[in-house]
């Protein structure tokens, strides 16, 4: 008899819903598996939400922040100049969540729909939304008078949302930020002025417009997947989390998945469970298929590996967002920054942050965002705007000091097309990434017309007064050519891989879209972004909580049913 029924591989977003919801019933015996450290959420540098700057920063990593983080890197990329780039990934119980940039952002209603249309039935917008807003406890309207802070376009915020499309009482709490930068309303305004039109909620009826962005938060305070989903159920008899933990590999009896094998405290073990789920990533789940046996049968006769199931489609199917960063050099010090000017302002955030969880602190600087449309002829957004109302960056952005501000310019559906490869059969060898950026459909147009957008909200009257200078590109670089040659120098990702392990009915697809089973094998299961078909056209955290919501829902409808793999 298995010592589990259900053995989740990953504590992230997808899999603390799912240890949630799957333990729901005292009887069923839920086991999740983490690499790294237990019990985050309550840490500080998780808790405080500008804390985020902290991470990926290695004049910081005093702090504690590399602890939290795994490193991936992606293969010399062609379109690049050769070029790699580094993709860190969230460690330990809450996984990216603990370190992400917290903006909760669904996507469009087109993007579900296309992954209904290609062949996953249920997985509409309409189906989606649900589970939307039953993850969701929104702040804004769960709490009347919390947003009374922020007036936008010189009315309530919270009189401008519409209750249908927002949930009450999710274990997620969605937040406006406790303190928005002059800065941020700078941006409202002159992107007014550029012609783009105010949005209210990115996640309401339309996407398209300019607004405030709404974060995993809850009183000023980061939230994890961890503080949200795990730890309000870590009381369950019938619930183990086992931490420090690394999966090798999923044990197998011919075609049916029956345990893992793992790695802990350098001793090595295996862990018997009805049905393996992996919720470990879109690097690390198809790593961890292709080392078990599942996957093009051809590559893995290479690495010598028993073929379990030719799943060709596994680690194929790579997307993420493009993104470059304008920087901004500012005369005035209404920027978050580090001066003397500044010295008593910022001496008054902590002890804001200290005593009411409010200013510099509860912040993430990401505070204003537009979706905007390069096409005159459609609505549809494909760029997405960051206002950051300072200039430290975990990307590229200069540092602490001094005052400015950060543009970021994302493609939101870039068309290219990459995959995630074994480099050996060793389970502690990172697999190969290449994204194939601006090869194939992918190309640079997009972007080049999304920085010219950026600018032109930069060039309005509202940012005169605080405007110096633009530092990176520079204003030098406007012809196509010249943006072209800094688009390929400075273009890397937000750190949103998805699609590895594509859910679907066809030849390449991996996850079957009814259960959640792998094609082919029986009591194996993938619930994480890697299913995705195609990317969202926004931040993937969000899409991310929901396909797990409806994921746990149909895993124990199939169970209950007896369905077969």
């Amino acid at each position: 008899m298995p010592e589990f029924d259900y053995i989740i591989v990953g504590g992230g977003a997808a899999g603390c819903v799912l240890a949630n919801r799957l333990s729901e019933n005292p009887a069923t015996r839920v086991c999740l598996v983490e690499a790294g450290v237990d019990g985050n959420a309550r840490k500080a540098i998780v808790r405080i939400p500008l804390a985020m700057v902290t991470f990926m920063a290695p004049t910081l990593a005093f702090l504690g922040g590399p602890k939290f983080m795994s490193w991936f890197q992606t293969e010399p990329e062609p379109g690049l100049q050769g070029r790699s780039l580094a993709l860190p990934r969230g460690k330990g119980t809450g996984g990216s969540t603990n370190v992400n940039g917290q903006i909760f952002i669904r996507g469009q209603r087109e993007d579900f729909d296309h992954w209904r249309d290609r062949g996953n039935p249920g997985w509409g917008y309409d189906d989606l939304l649900p589970y939307f807003r039953k993850l969701e406890r929104f702040d804004i309207l769960a709490e009347p008078g919390s947003a009374r802070h922020i007036r936008f376009g010189d009315k309530p915020l919270e009189g401008q949302i519409d209750p249908t499309y927002h949930g009450l009482g999710g274990p997620l709490n969605i937040a406006p930020l406790r303190s928005v930068n002059p800065m941020a309303e700078v941006f409202l305004e002159a992107a007014q002025q550029a012609g783009h039109p105010l949005n209210a909620d990115f996640n309401g009826a339309r996407q398209n417009g300019v607004g405030l962005y709404t974060f995993t938060q809850k009183n000023g305070e980061r939230v994890t997947s961890e503080g949200a989903y795990l730890d309000p159920v870590r009381h369950r008899q019938n619930l183990i989390v086992m931490s420090e933990t690394e999966v090798t590999r999923i044990v197998f009896a011919a075609r049916k998945a029956t345990g893992i094998a793992f790695r802990r405290n350098g001793e090595q073990g295996v862990v018997g469970g009805r049905e393996i789920i992996l919720s470990a990533g879109s690097f690390v789940s198809p790593h961890l298929l292709m080392l078990s046996g599942i996957g093009n049968a051809k590559e893995l006769s290479r690495h010598g590996i028993p073929l379990v199931a030719h799943l060709p489609g596994v680690g194929e199917n790579l997307q993420d967002h493009l993104d470059v960063t304008i920087e901004y050099r500012a005369r005035s010090i209404a920027p978050y920054g580090v001066s003397w000017r500044a010295a008593p302002r910022n001496a008054g955030h902590v002890f804001n942050w200290v005593f009411n969880k409010r200013g510099l602190f509860s912040s993430t600087t990401g505070e204003g965002g537009a979706f905007i449309s390069t096409d005159p002829s459609s609505d549809r957004p494909d760029i997405q705007l960051f206002f950051c109302t300072g200039r430290a960056n975990t990307q590229a952005a200069s540092g602490f000091t001094g005052h400015g501000f950060l543009m970021h310019v994302c493609q939101l559906r870039p068309g290219s097309i990459g995959r995630v490869a074994l480099k050996s059969a060793d389970p502690g060898e990172r697999p190969a990434i290449l994204y194939n950026f601006f090869r194939g459909d992918s190309t640079m147009e997009t972007l080049r017309k999304g920085i010219r957008l950026a600018r032109n909200i930069t060039a309005q009257a509202p940012f005169a007064p605080h405007l110096d200078t633009e530092i990176d590109p520079g204003p030098d670089i406007e012809s196509d050519g010249a943006l072209d040659a800094f688009i390929r120098e400075r273009v890397g990702t937000l750190f949103h891989p998805v699609g590895t392990c594509a859910m679907g009915r066809g030849e390449r697809s991996v996850v079957d879209p009814v259960t959640m089973r792998i094609h082919g094998v029986q009591g194996l299961r993938v619930v994480d972004a890697s299913i995705m078909p195609s990317i969202v056209s926004a931040n993937t955290v969000a899409a991310t909580y929901c396909l797990a919501e409806k994921a746990a829902d149909l895993i124990l409808a199939a169970d209950d049913d007896g369905v077969a793999a």
